[in-house]
């Protein structure tokens, strides 16, 4: 059965750039904020130049350290199901705040507490979703800083599935240490050894580690969490103004993380995860959802399966806010790109550049991402399916409604089916016309 086949790069091309990833990190080299981390880097044979915080990976070190890192990590949640998160296995994950939301009532407008609670039981319902996830945006009806532990709070009410968490400070990842030791310990669940959260670590571009995400890393790797790069540079700002040279210097910061990481403990889970973006060089906004960003997920994807680590990014949004074409062109477009090797597909929900998400577009890229799994399986050319007995059978003028290739596979899979879709094409009685 051949697959779809979507893919950017060569052979030669993935060899290339990771050829230029190796150079880069040993002769440009990256910054680590962090006294401890460029101790332990040293110990391990970077060069370090403490001064300065520049760091320097010789080639042989990264190729070590690369074979230290595993091919797969293993998240649950309290339902108890267990998500082996690598080679051909796909999960999906849903939002639950965003800086906006996009209400069918309302239209744009910033998030309530409410809106917390109804898209995590959304998540929670949806067979589509795997896991969720929460980062730490304020909600309006709610003062700061009490409003982070009462989203927390409600959030976690609601949820029993796998959850990504996004901190912004060490004192926030502690909060989500405590709390999900309490919840570990209520479940009965031994909260060293199950991978109840991944924990999310910002690179910032070009090339730089502060020390707040390696605290964050070395909280996650106390405990047995996989560790998620947030990786996103902007073409033309914090990355070159091509789309190659955004694509290589986001190679070399998603694997800064897997890096240190080995360095404190070798073979620690750390996906492979990047979300470059292009920078409107008119305005000085970034747009995170331009047609490129198909272009650079697909680069994404190959590298991350060069390396043979897990691979997380995001499902792919729009720029628009509302549920129009351009929605769905890019949404499709996007998810297409995502189901060519990503294992965990992030941000269900999102649209507004990635500054905004709703409950609506949660079910609709929940039906998208159906479609994008259905047609990239490919065609089955088996003589079964390939069906010529059956045409043979019928014969000219005869038809196949009760041919028995037609009978067997009538509940299948064979054709599309999606509980989030509308696939009447508009033969139901209350249809228009």
């Amino acid at each position: 059965m051949s697959e779809l086949t979507l893919r950017v790069l060569s052979e030669a091309e993935v060899e290339k750039l990771h050829e230029a990833t190796l150079e880069l990190l040993e002769k440009t080299g990256i910054y680590v904020g962090h006294e401890e981390a460029l101790k332990v880097l040293a110990k391990a044979g970077a060069r370090v130049d403490e001064a300065s915080g520049r760091v320097r990976f010789p080639r042989a070190m990264v190729e070590e350290l690369l074979k230290a890192a595993v091919p797969t990590v293993t998240e649950t949640g309290l339902n108890g199901k267990t998500l082996q998160v690598g080679g051909p296995n796909r999960y999906y994950m849903s939002l639950i705040l965003d800086p906006f939301v996009v209400d069918y009532r309302d239209g744009l407008r910033r998030p309530v507490l409410e809106d917390v609670r109804r898209h995590t039981i959304l998540g929670e319902s949806l067979d589509r979703v795997n896991s969720m996830m929460r980062m730490q945006f304020p909600v309006s009806d709610i003062p700061e800083p009490d409003c982070y532990y009462k989203t927390m709070e409600v959030f976690l009410r609601h949820s029993t599935k796998h959850t990504a968490a996004y901190p912004t400070s060490e004192a926030n990842c502690r909060d989500w240490m405590d709390v999900t030791a309490v919840i570990a310990e209520a479940a009965g669940l031994d909260v060293e050894t199950t991978p109840l959260l991944s924990m999310a670590v910002a690179i910032t571009s070009p090339l730089q580690v502060h020390g707040l995400n390696i605290e964050i890393m070395k909280m996650a790797i106390s405990r047995c969490y996989p560790v998620i790069p947030t990786v996103c540079p902007m073409a033309g700002t914090t990355s070159p103004y091509s789309i190659a040279g955004t694509s290589l210097i986001a190679n070399a910061e998603s694997l800064i993380p897997v890096l240190i990481v080995q360095c404190f403990k070798p073979g620690h889970p750390v996906f492979y995860a990047v979300g470059p973006s292009v920078s409107d060089m008119r305005s000085g906004h970034d747009l995170y959802y331009r047609a490129e960003k198909m272009l650079l997920k697909l680069a994404g994807v190959r590298m991350g399966k060069y390396y043979g680590l897990p691979l997380a990014g995001e499902a792919g949004g729009t720029l628009t806010h509302r549920a129009d074409v351009q929605n769905g062109a890019e949404s499709m477009m996007y998810l297409l790109a995502a189901v060519t090797g990503q294992n965990v597909i992030g941000g269900l929900g999102s649209l507004y550049n990635a500054n905004g998400m709703s409950a609506e577009q949660i079910v609709m890229q929940c039906g998208i991402a159906d479609m994008a799994e259905f047609v990239s399986r490919g065609v089955d050319t088996s003589d079964y399916k390939l069906a010529l007995d059956s045409i043979d059978r019928v014969g000219p003028g005869g038809n196949f409604l009760t041919d028995s290739l037609t009978l067997e596979q009538l509940r299948g899979d064979e054709f599309f089916n999606s509980p989030y879709v509308d696939l009447t094409g508009g033969y139901t009685p209350d249809a228009p016309g």
